[in-house]
């Protein structure tokens, strides 16, 4: 709307009178007269730059409720987000792609063993073959004393094991038996001395 004469009279009665220092000051001034329109009277909105790449980017971030880590920088012109920032964001982080054979992979899975502890593979550009994981591989653990000792326990032939069997006769027994099998095995005949004791204290008691 234009301003009428006698508004602008007035306006220009006010600049010379109070002599504002600059326009601000001028503005203060005459829109405390009501002397100017609301328009130059309103702050303008200082516009903040989007932080998206687009429109749409805006929209999907809210639209999934994606929270943008501080100091996030997207990919898009300017380090700003786009939708596929955002979807990245919305999946969380993937696994980083071990360069690692199938078969490498495979015995880590089925031996527990942790594949990213390889820096670098012996195979081309570093990638990880099945000799690197057997290296990653824990060493057994040393035998206990009860594999020794079955280790070290009397080797017995079937025969003889029959015969233990039947007149009750212990491991623990055989202690002073020698083997004249193979291997130093004990066979049946190698048990006839003890059990010829058996029987006689078995006899002995019979008596009693």
């Amino acid at each position: 709307m234009a301003t009428s004469a006698q508004t602008l009279s007035q306006i220009l009665d006010e600049m010379l009178r109070a002599k504002p220092a600059d326009r601000a000051a001028a503005i203060e001034l005459l829109s405390g007269k009501g002397l100017l329109p609301k328009k130059l009277t309103e702050v303008p909105k200082e516009k903040k730059p989007s932080k998206f790449a687009s429109k749409a980017a805006e929209d999907f971030c809210a639209a999934k409720d994606i929270v943008v880590p501080e100091g996030f920088k997207g990919t898009a012109a300017n380090d700003k987000i786009s939708v596929k920032d955002l979807k990245a964001l919305a999946e969380g982080p993937k696994q980083a792609k071990v360069n690692a054979s199938p078969s490498a992979q495979q015995y880590a899975r089925d031996n527990g063993l942790d594949i990213s502890r390889i820096a670098s593979g012996s195979g081309a550009d570093g990638k990880i073959l099945l000799k690197d994981v057997k290296d990653l591989k824990e060493p057994d653990p040393p035998a206990d004393t009860d594999e020794e000792s079955e280790s070290d326990a009397p080797k017995i032939s079937p025969a003889a094991a029959k015969l233990m069997k039947q007149y009750e006769i212990d491991e623990e027994d055989l202690a002073d038996v020698t083997g004249t099998g193979k291997g130093g095995a004990i066979v049946a005949k190698d048990l006839k001395e003890l059990i010829d004791l058996i029987k006689e204290d078995k006899d002995s008691e019979d008596e009693d």
